[in-house]
Formats: C-alpha cells, structure tokens, sequence
C-alpha cells in the first residue's frame, strides 16, 4: 500500500477543477479521491447520482483516481494505473469512469456510400436525403455511457426469477451518466426482452422512458446484451454497416447498466424501431403533425411458420399473429390493424402473382413494384445481409424485420432488427457456406423463407441492382483495409468493459453463455472458442468474404450479354427454396427412411 498526505492546495498559485468520476466499489464505505503526485483530495458522492463521485482540487497537474482505505490514516485501497493529463483551461473533467483512461474515442468510421432515400417523392421530402436519419446524440461514436437504475428489490429478483414471462414488468428510476451529460428519469419501465435469448444466462431487457423529452429524441429502447457474440461487437459493427448502405436500421452505442448500485454488464443500447417514436424521428424528421402509419412485425420463433411473406388467402384469419403482428397508434387501433393486415395481404397476393415473363421491363417494373414496397430499400438491406452472415434476418430465416406502412405513399420499407448473429456467428452447418459461397447459396436448395427474395431476384432488373449494391458496398464498406481498422478500434474501446462484464455474476440463474477464444477477449476477434456454432471469427469472416464475394462478381463480369442474361435466368431459378409444406414431407421421409434402416 502506497501512504499519502492529504493536502488542500494552493488556490492562488492555481486554478481550482472541479473533478467528478463514476466508481463501482463493494465497498460501501470506500472513500474516492483525486492524487495529484504524493497529494489525495477527497470526493464526495454527488447528492442525487449514484456512484458518481465530485469534488474540487488543483489543474494543471497530471491526476489519477485513488481509492482511499481510510481517510485520516491517508491510505490508498486502490488507484488508477495510468496518469490522465492535467486539466489546463477548463474548470470541471468530463464525467470519468475509474480505471478507464479515456472518455471518447475518435474511431475510424465506415465511408458512406448510399443516401437514406425514404418516403415520397417530393421536394420537401428530398431536402433530408443528404440527412442521416437515424441520428440521434445518443449513438455518438466512441463513447461509453452509464445507466444505473434504482428498482424495489423484490419486484427485480421477481423479474429475473421469471424471466420467461413476456409480460411481466418493473418500475423505477433510472440516471443517464455519459462523459458530458446527466439526465434523471422519475418514471421508467423495464421488462425482460426477446425470445430464444431469455434462456441465456445474461438477458435483454426494454425500457420505456416517460418523459416529454426522452434521452436524446428516444424513449423506447432495448438493451441487448450480446450474450450470443463473445467479440460483443457483431451487432455494433453490423448497424454501421447498413448505415453507410443507407439502409435505416437500429443504431447503437454501449452503456454499462447497474440495478440498485449493483452491476449488471456491458451492454449495447439500441433502437426499439417498431415504436411510433422512434418513426417519428427518422423516417417522419421529428415532425409533430406527421401522421405515423402502422408496423407489422415478422417474426419466425413464435408461431407455426417463418415470416415469409407468402400469400395465405384474403382474410386476416389466414395469416398467424404470432408471426405478423401489428402494432398501432392507440387511436382507432383496430382499424389501422385491418388496413395494415390488408396490405400485408395485397403485397403477399402480389408477390404471388408477379411473373416477370408478363411483367413490365426496366424502369416501369420498379415502379410496379414500388407502388407495394420500397424495393431499393429492401435490395440494400438484402445485400448486407449475404454480406454480413446475417442468417437470422429476412432472406435466410423470414425473421427479425419490419414492414411500416408509410402513409404519404402507401408502400412498405422494411427495416431490420437485432444484428447478433452476423460475421460468422451463431449457425451451425452452413456457417462456411455462407463465408465462402456465391451469392445465390444464401437461399438455394433450403425451405423457402423469403418469396420477397425470390420474386425480386427473379427480375433481371432488380438483379443487377442486387449485383451493383453488393459490389458497392463489399468494395467500399467491408473490404478488409476499410472495415477491419473499425474492428479493431471498437475492440480497443470496449475491451475492459468486455472483461469487466465477463467477471460478473449474472442477475438471472443459470441459462447459456459464450467463452472466449483461448480465454481472451481479443483472440475471439480472429477465431470462434469452438462451440459447434461458434467456429469462426469476425476478422477471419470480413476476408474471406471479401475474397469470396469479389471473385463471384468478377466471374460475373467476365460474361457478354447473352451469357450474363442466361445466367440471370439461371440465377432466378438457383436461388429458390422448397416450399414449406415439400420440405416437410422430405423431412419426414428421411425420418422414416433412418427408421427403416
């Protein structure tokens, strides 16, 4: 133990800063400090934010954090092992975080190589194509935020011993605590999200804010914990992707979340998109008088089938609420439910019905299209898909997307949602596949999940788009020289709250949780820990796709153009699934022929 003087200062031969960092300690009786060489002036406990410490001392030294045993014997429990660079000019730090030595980052960023090109074509509307409509402070890059949360004791172990209930949920308060910002909220709502990812031993969670103001222009939020990913950036690294696509999708930033002063992890705070709220504000620009139209939410876990967007008849009743469900505004809710469910059905009918042989050609088949569906928007979004290994999305799986209604024009823009199982995480078998294959394997000779996909690729128009945008985006956001320097940086910025997280007790008893590649946090970047659906690593995925995905379109190039339409046509054709109830049947005699056997 180090013994030090504990010493005022001198006010008239310095300036006087105000210091202020946030400190977990088990130690209920810890005193904070701020060491200036052989000298410690004590903090206090700010009067209404836990854990945060504030108090004045001396600028122009270099300082660190100490953590005093006790205060008249002038001994040091623990102490920060770096030196923060003095306080110059200012008269206050930002809000610190112990043992962190930084409070934002400057990080590589992905250029971006699509505008958000959402809603009606018209003057007004295109003035906010230049705009990133996904913006909010909330997601600043290189920061690390706090959330602590003050719940009944009871009410939170009850919540987590009942994890599995889909309802249940808790109040209380809740303090935001980033590097240069305080916000306090009387009236939060937390519940226990998701669905397979309950079972997991470190579980999501949605909070709803009850504030005029919300945190940054967002109150509904999810906290996702990245139990599935040991890296903890997939999600992260997959949001920036399709934001530099131009694909609006949930965007996120980490926060270190504590219930009653006690840790419960790192975690990734993101978008709940299917709230009206979060509506508002991107694709509607914050408006006010914007008339917000309806969501339907595919889903491929809860009910008899995955959202697939196949035609099913003419009435709601055909088609399983589990796996389309609507969510309105609460005025006239079972209205906007019956339009929004017809319009489901109008666009499936559709895409039943659509045979590009009797189809209009080029420009006049995207605008038929168009009239049902922002196509462009889903061809993006597709792209990154088959980029990104995102096998849990709408393509691979009918799952985890977002149809809203858009008002003005009546067509549906689908938006993505929950992005952990992407870069090679989280699928079994065609994993490699998926890593190594041509782009036409995303869906080929597998049940059928996505008629979208089929119907849309089938149009030689809309392939070339498909082509165009992947090459785009392979050779300008995920090539290796671009994206991997954002790998790295993001790994540099979380990793000591990665294995802070790691070392913590979980607040929800037993359940599934991730190793690390050769027990640290930085080999499972490059390689998977070995669990059968865990093999590969994030920066191994990002160059053998590149690899692969860049000589698939150069074997494409090469062709004249009778060749390259063939091969079209071969394409629409390769890429179809088996329709669910074949595919059934197949299954069902293999069972048979293994049992015969």
């Amino acid at each position: 133990m180090i013994i030090v003087s504990q010493c005022q200062g001198d006010e008239q031969e310095t300036n006087i800063v105000e210091y202020n960092v946030v400190v977990y300690s088990e130690n209920k009786d810890v005193i904070v400090g701020v060491a200036m060489d052989r000298d410690v002036f004590p903090l206090r406990l700010h009067d209404t934010i836990p854990m945060l410490y504030t108090g004045a001392g001396p600028g122009k030294k270099p300082y660190r954090y100490v953590l005093l045993e006790n205060l008249d014997t002038k001994t040091i429990e623990d102490f920060e092992p770096f030196e923060r660079p003095a306080i110059i000019q200012s008269d206050r730090t930002f809000n610190e975080v112990y043992n962190r030595p930084w409070n934002k980052l400057s990080l590589p960023t992905l250029p971006k190589v699509y505008d958000f090109e959402l809603g009606p074509n018209t003057a007004k509307n295109k003035e906010h194509e230049k705009q990133d409509l996904g913006y909010s402070k909330l997601y600043e890059d290189g920061v690390v935020a706090n959330l602590m949360f003050e719940f009944d004791p009871i009410e939170l172990d009850m919540l987590h011993a009942d994890k599995m209930n889909l309802l249940k949920k808790i109040k209380g308060k809740m303090h935001y605590v980033s590097y240069d910002h305080i916000q306090h909220f009387d009236k939060v709502s937390l519940k226990i999200g998701g669905h397979s990812s309950r079972t997991w031993a470190k579980v999501p969670y949605k909070l709803k804010l009850k504030s005029s103001d919300g945190l940054y222009d967002r109150w509904n939020l999810k906290l996702r914990p990245e139990a599935t990913d040991p890296t903890m950036i997939r999600e992260k690294l997959y949001s920036d992707v399709l934001q530099a696509s131009g694909v609006l999708a949930p965007r996120g930033s980490y926060a270190r979340i504590y219930f009653n002063g006690r840790p419960v992890g790192l975690y990734l705070l993101v978008d709940d998109t299917v709230d009206e709220s979060y509506l508002r504000e991107t694709i509607h620009h914050g408006s006010n008088k914007a008339n917000i139209g309806p969501v339907v939410k595919g889903d491929a876990g809860k009910g008899e089938y995955a959202a697939d967007l196949a035609y099913r008849g003419d009435t709601a009743d055909f088609y399983d609420e589990l796996v389309y469900k609507v969510k309105t505004g609460k005025k006239n809710a079972a209205s906007e439910t019956a339009d929004a469910m017809a319009s489901l059905i109008d666009l499936t009918r559709f895409i039943a019905n659509f045979n590009y042989s009797t189809a209009p050609k080029g420009q006049a088949v995207f605008e038929q299209w168009n009239k049902y569906i922002d196509v462009k928007h889903f061809i993006r979004q597709a792209a990154c898909e088959w980029l990104g290994g995102n096998w849990d999305g709408i393509v691979y799986s009918g799952n985890n997307y977002m149809l809203y209604k858009h008002p003005k024009t009546n067509q549906f823009i689908t938006i993505p949602m929950d992005f952990d199982f992407t870069f090679g995480n989280g699928l079994e078998g065609d994993q490699r596949r998926l890593m190594t294959g041509k782009w036409i394997d995303f869906s080929a000779k597998r049940m059928v999940h996505s008629y979208l996909w089929e119907k849309v690729i089938s149009v030689p128009y809309f392939q070339q788009m498909y082509l165009d945008i992947l090459n785009t985006i392979n050779s300008k956001v995920t090539r290796p020289e671009v994206i991997l320097p954002r790998v790295q940086a993001l790994a540099y910025m979380i990793q000591h709250d990665a294995e802070w997280d790691k070392g913590l007790e979980r607040w929800s008893s037993g359940g599934l949780s991730r190793q690390w590649a050769n027990g640290t946090f930085l080999q499972s970047l490059d390689r998977g820990a070995g669990a059968e659906d865990e093999n590969i690593g994030v920066t191994e995925w990002i160059r053998q796709k590149y690899r692969a995905v860049t000589e698939d379109l150069a074997s494409i190039e090469t062709l004249g153009t009778q060749e390259k339409d063939a091969q079209m046509q071969a394409n629409a054709i390769s890429i179809k699934g088996i329709p669910r109830d074949i595919f059934e049947k197949m299954e069902d005699d293999a069972e048979e022929d293994e049992h015969d056997d």
